[in-house]
């Protein structure tokens, strides 16, 4: 694959063989990935949460349950 830079556009390349238009430019892929990253630690950090307000529901129901039988 020779690629070939295209006039007054940069971060692209045209592929000679294909007539291909290929971003040769990582910065943009860069950013998409840490944004991914974060987006999925703050799903981990709300799943996280969800978790153990169940587990404080759960005890809260427990304790009620047991007031309510004496």
């Amino acid at each position: 694959m020779k690629l070939q830079p295209i006039n007054d556009i940069e971060g692209f390349k045209k592929d000679v063989d294909s007539g291909a238009v290929l971003a040769v430019d990582n910065r943009g892929l860069d950013a998409y990935k840490r944004k991914k990253k974060q987006q999925a630690a703050v799903l981990d950090d709300i799943n996280s949460i969800k978790e153990e307000l169940t587990e404080l529901i759960g005890m809260i129901e427990l304790i009620l349950s047991s007031q309510q039988g004496k």
